[in-house]
């Protein structure tokens, strides 16, 4: 059973009055007790449920693939689909991307990890070291709360509930005094006009993350190559480093390292699945 379902039917089990057990879900599921685990670990940073010692329990409203209202939409940037949409979606390229994006990581690193799913990916699997994170997205800071050893900064700003960031139009005193040795950032697409986005207010954002940082690594699956999107963050030229996954073209890997990108292809692992 893929990971997607496995989530859908999890959710489905869980009340929101009484814990429902790791081995009522096993044996409901089929799944191991170790994987078990690790979904409700993952829903649970992810929002879609409450993590309990011995199993979990349903937060009211919580659904995968919960239709949008307009209500929603006045809290939303434009053309970016919801967080719990997006980290589904090609699932197995963004983990494997992530793993990759591992070796780039050094103790007492300084980093700036952008808001989405990708880079959210990495954030769930850094050790427990010493790394002094920015970051503007809330599953990200999440993700790192008990790892204790990882310093984390989070600038001021709007929070857009349905990407789960926080965005500042205006000037941050704060990020203006952080330096980052890397920028780890995803993208709507990549296209030969740049990294692509579809917000305004997104871009802003981003290009003043950029501004931070002495290397900009890109970490987007192939389906972004490409993609449709209208507003340009950045030139080819200010990325330093791409990873993506197998799925990237010849054709398309060429005029990105043509563009002097450190382009650095992935293959998908059973693990990753």
């Amino acid at each position: 059973m893929h990971f997607q379902d496995r989530w859908k039917l999890i959710i489905d089990e869980l009340n929101h009055d009484r814990v429902t057990s790791v081995d009522e879900l096993t044996a409901k599921l089929g799944a191991s007790p170790a994987t078990i685990r690790r979904d409700l670990n993952e829903l649970h940073e992810l929002g879609h449920l409450l993590r309990v010692r011995g199993g979990a329990m349903r937060i009211e409203g919580a659904h995968i693939g919960l239709k949008v209202t307009s209500d929603d939409r006045r809290n939303s940037l434009t053309g970016q689909a919801p967080f719990f949409e997006s980290v589904i979606h090609y699932a197995p390229a963004k983990k494997a991307i992530a793993r990759a994006a591992l070796d780039l990581l050094k103790p007492g690193m300084s980093m700036i990890i952008d808001g989405g799913t990708t880079t959210y990916m990495l954030a769930s699997i850094m050790p427990n070291d010493s790394y002094n994170v920015l970051t503007t997205s809330i599953p990200i800071l999440q993700s790192l709360l008990d790892r204790t050893r990882i310093r984390v900064t989070l600038p001021g700003g709007e929070l857009f509930r349905e990407q789960r960031i926080i965005l500042n139009p205006y000037e941050d005193g704060m990020l203006q005094n952080f330096a980052a040795q890397r920028m780890f950032i995803g993208a709507q697409a990549i296209t030969p006009n740049g990294l692509m986005q579809t917000d305004t207010l997104l871009v802003q954002s981003e290009r003043r993350l950029i501004e931070r940082a002495q290397q900009v690594v890109v970490l987007a699956d192939s389906s972004k190559i490409n993609a449709p999107a209208s507003l340009s963050v950045c030139p080819l030229t200010e990325i330093d480093i791409l990873i993506t996954d197998s799925g990237l073209s010849t054709r398309d890997k060429l005029w990105l390292e043509d563009a002097g990108i450190d382009v650095r292809v992935v293959d998908i692992l059973a693990e990753d699945q």
